[in-house]
């Protein structure tokens, strides 16, 4: 079973106070524990399942599943007046059925994009993946924006914690992944929320086929069953349980070299509902920094792979995009969504070859201009 893990210890404070020796000591051995087994989950199953962090409470996360769940239920016209195509390289609004797929498949399901919040001032608004959220009027779905954008900033610390307790797992100095990997200009972050719907005619596709995910992590909030992952040994697809109030973590392809391939991005896919039924789920992609430098982490050797693994190692890379290490994550990135921003040429960025070619997933391209 996918390992499910209390991260509570993650968030309580050291002791103060006569006995705070004694219960120091204690709450350091629940911390390193909690620490050793997010290590033995994304070593082996590259997924994990967390219970206990503060936030997003589960009171938040039904609030977006709400606005969420009115949103998908306008009129497709009014959906469509956020129509991704028409909101720039910010990537952000509603985006159609059809709308993505997995290598010839189309996946049935219609999305809601979103990400962090970017003023005008910020260093790289004229880049893909950076500028406003969009969001439909408060008639229409009250108080969305405002749920959103507080899930937004909740899953963002949450994250930032995991990769606390990530960088102390590999032996880290204390704050190098936020320095390293999420300082600067500060994280990449996708939020996706997509809704499925369960026809006679799409029993045999999937809501999202199989694939592993291109970043660093990815925080799922399910609200139903769907997401399967093949397990570790048998290779066999496993369904994830539904866990109360809690998330799914998975490894990125590029955690996974970063780490020397000790951490390792699993595929995984979703089935779609059954007939007569729907469900949502939120995705929270979350990369390094556009401007971190690209190279793996200086952990110890005793964690990296030996001579045997590194075998398994490399043919898990081969089935990825990434050829080698190098440059800045920001040239990973705009590789990637080459497809999707036709324009990007106007950039003039240096060819870039440590990623092999552009993602197949998003067939709808977007221009750089925003569509009145």
């Amino acid at each position: 079973m996918v390992p499910v893990i209390d991260v509570s210890p993650l968030y309580r404070p050291a002791p103060v106070g006569p006995d705070s020796a004694s219960s120091g000591a204690h709450g350091a051995h629940h911390r390193s524990t909690t620490i050793a087994q997010i290590d033995a989950a994304l070593s082996t199953w590259g997924f994990m399942i967390i219970t206990g962090a503060p936030g997003p409470s589960p009171a938040a996360t039904s609030a977006v599943v709400a606005a969420l769940e009115r949103f998908f239920a306008l009129p497709l016209d009014e959906k469509r007046k956020l129509d991704l195509r028409d909101q720039g390289w910010r990537w952000r609004g509603y985006m159609p059925a059809g709308g993505e797929g997995t290598k010839t498949q189309v996946d049935h399901k219609e999305g809601f994009y979103g990400g962090g919040e970017h003023p005008a001032s910020h260093t790289l608004i004229n880049l893909p993946t950076h500028g406003s959220n969009v969001f439909p009027t408060e008639t229409q779905v009250p108080g969305m924006k405002a749920v959103t954008s507080a899930y937004i900033d909740q899953v963002t610390e949450l994250v930032k914690t995991l990769c606390d307790a990530i960088g102390e797992a590999l032996g880290l100095e204390d704050g190098w992944m936020r320095n390293n990997v999420l300082g600067g200009e500060g994280p990449v972050q996708l939020f996706r929320a997509f809704h499925y719907r369960g026809t006679e005619d799409n029993q045999d596709g999937f809501g999202i086929g199989e694939h592993t995910d291109f970043g660093l992590l990815t925080i799922l909030s399910p609200h139903g069953p769907g997401l399967q992952i093949r397990h570790p040994d048998t290779e066999e697809w496993v369904h994830v349980p539904l866990v109360e109030n809690s998330f799914v973590v998975n490894v990125g392809d590029i955690l996974d070299r970063l780490t020397h391939g000790r951490y390792r991005s699993r595929p995984h896919r979703v089935l779609p509902p059954l007939p007569g039924q729907s469900r949502i789920s939120i995705h929270f992609f979350f990369d390094p920094s556009w401007s971190t430098e690209i190279k793996a982490f200086p952990i110890a050797q005793r964690l990296i792979p030996d001579e045997e693994q590194k075998k398994e190692v490399e043919e898990r890379w081969s089935k990825t995009t990434f050829t080698r290490l190098d440059g800045i994550w920001g040239q990973y990135l705009a590789v990637k969504v080459r497809k999707v921003f036709p324009d990007i040429a106007s950039l003039n960025l240096p060819e870039f070859s440590a990623v092999s070619r552009e993602s197949m997933r998003h067939r709808l391209p977007v221009s750089k201009e925003v569509k009145a």
